[in-house]
């Protein structure tokens, strides 16, 4: 039985970004929609959810004509979504934002006990049976919040329920657990409209997929029929991309000296060297204090102990803050960029020279707007950002190409030495490649990478070395050749 009926639904803003797609989701099943960066997969669920208005076509639900002005119309008709840029609020308590759509009331008010004992059980669910339903969502981690997003999306009986990239901050149990409970929805009678980049979890979970290619739907086929290296050929009109996977190699001398680290996030001692032409991984379960380390390597952390050093050569240069790091050509690219890198309401432009001014300024500090939008063009084309050009604002781009501004602005400020936390975190398969290539070119010309990320198999193909983080502690290193999966998880376990 059809759930959702999409015909001919189109949408443009300064193009057509959605050109007639027809797309039919049935009771009961789990779709994937899958395609590369701007494909339109954004708009699609925006239209859905009611965040955005369509230009033409239709869309009926169980035979209704839906068409909502809102999210409140949409949730009306039974949508619920769970966006890859979180839509929680800061300042409110989880249990609060994940109750948001519905909050229970009693005779005199909001009933409290109902909301406390409603959220429990919904963090219970997702797997966040540690976290108060009272504290405020700010003092969340990335993946912490994107569980919480999930727990809103399944706060309400939806007949369709919308999961944009909902594994991109967790780890792989907690992926896994992901998938029985949007199984068990979708047994229950929902239907799940499943929107990710990890084409193997597609594969794995859903009943269907369809790809979007240019506004267009290229492929809808039972996931049973497909294969990844079909999806990256109907996504991108190319065959499976090679999977690089570097020797091992010989690096430079010490370039970041890291001794006795701690921090009010990290009360155990840390210390590591990264060296010129180098990329560190660090692997371990979300709660391990990875993210944590980096901040506290940046400068961000608070009640930092320890030494942070630059080496070169005979000279050794303390990082004390931030400041320090910039200054001294250290690039960090956080975890969450919706709230820790990117400016939304800035330009593209804006975004990318933001670290390296003095580069696009005369001696006297004056912006030069020519050399910007030249030093921007470049960069555009380096690393292939889909856009309107430098001007246009941020905020309009898909994740996947902000991701790449992130990159960019420490490009341009010819950084030597990088913090990288989920450095493809919501991008697709070929901007994936793309990027390890240019960390590639990066270490080839001498920098030394710090790279967080969740995925080990994306550490097992940049690494030099891998370090494991386990309960905030330092627990194991690998080089390459050493490691193997199951060694890294269970350090991490």
């Amino acid at each position: 039985m059809v759930r959702v009926e999409v015909s001919g639904l189109s949408k443009s803003f300064a193009g057509p970004v959605l050109n007639g797609v027809d797309l039919e989701l049935a009771q009961g099943s789990i779709h994937g929609l899958v395609g590369e960066n701007g494909a339109g997969k954004s708009t699609l669920i925006n239209i859905l959810s009611g965040l955005l208005e369509k230009d033409d076509g239709s869309i009926r639900i169980d035979g209704l004509p839906h068409s909502p002005r809102g999210m409140k119309e949409a949730l009306a008709s039974g949508v619920s979504l769970a966006a890859q840029e979180l839509s929680l609020i800061e300042n409110l308590s989880v249990a609060e934002n994940i109750l948001l759509k519905a909050l229970p009331r009693g005779f005199f008010g909001l009933d409290l006990k109902q909301i406390t004992h409603q959220s429990k059980e919904l963090l219970e669910l997702v797997g966040l049976e540690d976290i108060s339903p009272e504290i405020q969502v700010s003092q969340l981690s990335l993946t912490d919040k994107q569980l919480v997003e999930l727990a809103k999306a399944l706060s309400t009986d939806a007949r369709l329920l919308i999961l944009d990239e909902p594994t991109s901050a967790l780890t792989g149990p907690q992926a896994d657990r992901l998938h029985e409970i949007i199984r068990e929805r979708a047994d229950q009678g929902a239907s799940v409209l499943y929107v990710s980049h990890r084409l193997d979890d597609v594969l794995k979970v859903c009943d269907t997929v369809s790809v979007l290619r240019d506004g267009e739907i290229d492929l809808t086929s039972s996931s049973e029929n497909l294969t990844t290296e079909d999806l990256i050929r109907s996504m991108s009109g190319q065959t499976l991309l090679s999977h690089r996977n570097d020797q091992q190699r010989t690096v430079g001398t010490p370039r970041l000296q890291v001794a006795g680290l701690q921090s009010a996030d990290l009360p155990n001692p840390i210390t590591l060297t990264c060296h010129k032409g180098e990329v560190l991984g660090i692997a371990g379960l979300a709660g391990a204090g990875r993210s944590e380390l980096l901040q506290a390597i940046y400068g961000l952390a608070d009640d930092r102990l320890g030494e942070v050093r630059l080496l070169d050569g005979d000279k050794s240069t303390p990082l004390n803050s931030a400041k320090d790091a910039v200054k001294n050509g250290v690039g960090y690219v956080a975890e969450d960029r919706k709230t820790e890198g990117i400016f939304a309401d800035k330009s593209v432009a804006m975004n990318t020279t933001l670290a390296g001014l003095d580069r696009i300024s005369t001696g006297w500090g004056r912006l030069l707007p020519s050399r910007e939008r030249q030093c921007v063009i470049e960069l555009i084309d380096q690393l292939k950002i889909t856009c309107e050009g430098p001007e246009q604002i941020i905020n309009r781009l898909s994740g996947g190409n902000q991701q790449k501004t992130m990159l960019g602005r420490w490009i341009h400020s010819e950084s030597d030495v990088w913090l990288l936390d989920e450095p493809t975190r919501g991008v697709d398969v070929a901007a994936k490649h793309a990027i390890h290539d240019q960390l590639r070119d990066l270490r080839d010309k001498g920098a030394a990478m710090i790279i967080v990320s969740s995925e080990i198999e994306e550490l097992t193909v940049l690494c030099d070395r891998i370090l494991v983080l386990s309960n905030r502690k330092l627990v194991a290193s690998f080089d390459r050749g050493e490691w193997t999966n199951e060694a890294i998880l269970h350090a991490a376990f």
